[in-house]
Parts: C-alpha cells; sequence; structure tokens
C-alpha cells in the first residue's frame, strides 16, 4: 500500500482545523457554528496513521482499498465508465453556488471535496484517465459516505483501514447535522423577516406561529419557557409547539414539568376542559414512546420538577377517578445541548412581532 497517498488522502482528511478549512469559505472561518470536526476518533485516526511506514514510491495496484476486494467482482457496481460518469457528477458539487457565504457545506458538497483532494493527491485531472482500481476505490468511499451505518460498516471492510474511512463518515454526519441546523434558523430567520414586513400580522401567537410555516424550535422553547398559563391565547401556543412532532425534547420536557403551575390539570378538570386533557395525555404518551426525536436543546429540570407533576397527576386521577396517567419519563433526565438562542422580537405577551429579527439571533 502506498503508505504517503493514504495519509495525505484520508489521515490528513482527519485533522480536524485544517480538514475544516478546506470545506467552509474564508468568511465562515472562526465562526462557532457548532462542528465537532477533529475529535477523538479523528484524532485516533490521525495518529494511528502517522505510525506508517516511510513513503516509498506508489505502487501500480489500489491505494485505499484491499486487494481482495478488488477481485472479488462486486455485481453492485455499474460499469466503470458508469462509475466515472458518476463520480464526475459527485465532484461538480464541489461548490455549492445556493449557499449563503457563511453556511457550513451540504453533505455533497463535503464529499466532492474530499473526492477531489484524493485526485490532487493522486494527480489525476482527468476521471477519463483514472484506472479501474482508483475508480473503484473512489465509487466505493463515496457509497460509503453517504450509507446508512450498516452498509458503511460493510464498504468499510473493504478499505485497508476501516477505521479511518468509518472516522470519515462521522466527520460527514456532522457536517450534514451542522448545515441542516443552519438551513433550519436561516428559513425560520426568512420567515420571521417576511412576516414582520406583511400587514396586517396574524392575529394570535399560534397563528403566527402556523403562519410561519418553517420549525423555530428556538421560538417554541422560549414561548414555553415563558408562557402565563392563565392566559388562554398563550397557553393555546405553549401546547400548540409541543404538540409540533419536531418540537425538541427538552422544551417538550419544559412544558410538562410547567403543567404544576396553576395546577393546570386539576383545574382543566374541574372547568371540563377535556380537549386540553386530551392534548397533554398525547404529549405525554408520545414523550414516553419516544416519538419526539430531536434532542439539540439544553433543559435541567428542576430537582423536585418530577415530584411536583407526580403529585399533580395523583390529584387529577382523584378528580376524575379514573386511572392515573403515567408519569413522563422525559423530564427525570439532564437534556443536554446548546441554549436556546433568544427571539427578542418576538412579545410572548402581546402575541406577534414587536421588531424585524436580528440575525445574529438566528445565525
Amino acid at each position: 500500500m502506498d503508505a504517503f497517498v493514504y495519509r495525505l488522502a484520508l489521515a490528513g482528511v482527519a485533522i480536524g482545523p485544517a480538514f475544516l478549512a478546506t470545506l467552509l469559505p474564508a468568511s465562515a472561518i472562526g465562526v462557532p457554528i457548532g462542528l465537532a470536526i477533529g475529535g477523538i476518533g479523528s484524532l485516533y485516526a490521525l495518529m494511528t496513521s502517522l505510525r506508517g511506514r516511510k513513503a516509498r514510491p506508489r505502487p501500480a495496484g489500489p491505494v485505499l482499498l484491499r486487494r481482495a476486494s478488488l477481485r472479488r467482482r462486486d455485481d453492485t457496481l455499474p460499469s466503470t465508465a458508469d462509475q466515472r460518469l458518476a463520480l464526475a457528477d459527485a465532484l461538480a458539487a464541489a461548490v455549492d453556488l445556493r449557499a449563503e457565504p457563511e453556511a457550513p457545506p451540504t453533505r455533497e458538497t463535503a464529499i466532492a471535496r474530499i473526492l477531489g483532494r484524493i485526485l490532487d493527491s493522486w494527480k489525476v485531472t482527468d476521471l477519463a484517465e483514472l484506472p479501474r482500481d482508483m475508480t473503484i476505490a473512489l465509487t466505493q468511499l463515496e457509497r460509503l459516505l453517504k450509507a446508512d451505518p450498516g452498509e458503511a460498516g460493510r464498504i468499510a471492510q473493504m478499505f485497508q483501514r476501516p477505521d479511518v474511512v468509518l472516522s470519515l463518515r462521522e466527520e460527514i454526519e456532522r457536517i450534514t447535522e451542522a448545515r441542516a441546523a443552519y438551513d433550519r434558523a436561516f428559513a425560520a430567520f426568512q420567515a420571521t423577516r417576511l412576516m414582520f414586513a406583511a400587514s396586517p400580522q396574524p392575529g394570535t401567537l399560534t397563528e403566527a406561529l402556523q403562519s410561519l410555516g418553517t420549525v423555530d424550535r428556538d421560538l417554541w422553547h422560549r414561548i414555553v419557557l415563558e408562557h402565563d398559563p392563565a392566559d388562554p391565547a398563550q397557553r393555546s401556543a405553549a401546547l400548540w409547539c409541543v404538540t409540533q412532532p419536531d418540537c425538541d425534547r427538552a422544551t417538550v420536557a419544559a412544558y410538562l414539568a410547567r403543567l404544576t403551575d396553576e395546577s393546570q390539570l386539576q383545574n382543566a378538570e374541574i372547568d371540563g376542559d377535556l380537549g386540553f386533557l386530551g392534548q397533554v395525555r398525547r404529549i405525554i404518551d408520545n414523550c414516553n414512546a419516544g416519538i419526539y426525536r430531536s434532542q439539540e436543546l439544553a433543559y435541567a429540570p428542576h430537582s423536585d420538577s418530577a415530584a411536583a407533576l407526580a403529585r399533580e397527576l395523583d390529584g387529577l386521577a382523584v378528580l376524575n377517578r379514573e386511572p392515573r396517567w403515567p408519569d413522563p419519563q422525559c423530564i427525570l433526565v439532564l437534556h443536554e445541548g446548546r441554549e436556546a438562542r433568544p427571539r427578542p422580537a418576538w412579545d410572548i405577551a402581546l402575541g406577534r412581532l414587536v421588531a424585524a429579527p436580528n440575525r445574529a439571533d438566528y445565525l
């Protein structure tokens, strides 16, 4: 195996800040976008790769794949010519002209730049001249970087260093998550900006949230934490937030912990508000069933939150003379993540935007 090329192409990619600099535009370098590139796995890949033998001239055989993998016929691969065409299409994504200047790269862009760097290390400028073994190696690497974990593990066994290529795939996953978070934040900013410019604005806070037409987990979290449960409009808006499948687990936990404010469940039973009770029961069931998958925000329940809610559920069972509801498990755990970003342009009590959104509060 060509140790120099392998270390350059794969282990070199594992150098966190250096690799990040190749993927992000200059304007984004140094911007804290939450990319956990260069973590323990990458450091391990780098250190182990640097223990290789001294560089020697590249042999004619494959560089990245095991020789046995090349000898075995892979019926899932198209012809060599079609592989080269597919690689050309993949490399075309190296520049994302649609992205904002500070946006993290997409999965496709990151993969394209990795493939391009490997081709540069091989001094290949024309894919039509790429040997069959190298074509297969790049094709399999691209497939691995796009595959689900199980398939990626299978493909990784074809490589001389499965651990390094899987570590590289983990880096791609983190980049993909960062881009998805950026796209959500940008969409929320744009939708809020357009709403502020519109006239008239929606009448209630719930109507405003529905009119946004996009996910804004940070706004939902603020509404849940700050709403006044004695105000029907604010209570309705907070309930709407936590009924959304994209709501963050931390926000759901915060909402359930706040049900003890004003003894909301017991008062709803006394008032005959069965609609509210039914929705809260579904939220608890969804929480315990793991329906809420998003875990981005941080939330630390108060030490007595679980006990206080348990007493509220006990009181409800006494009032309605029905089997006691299950305790929601999500308020028993610490939710790790980032702090919710501010949404100061919104007035929760008034139920509307009172200022133009500040881009820095979103991105």
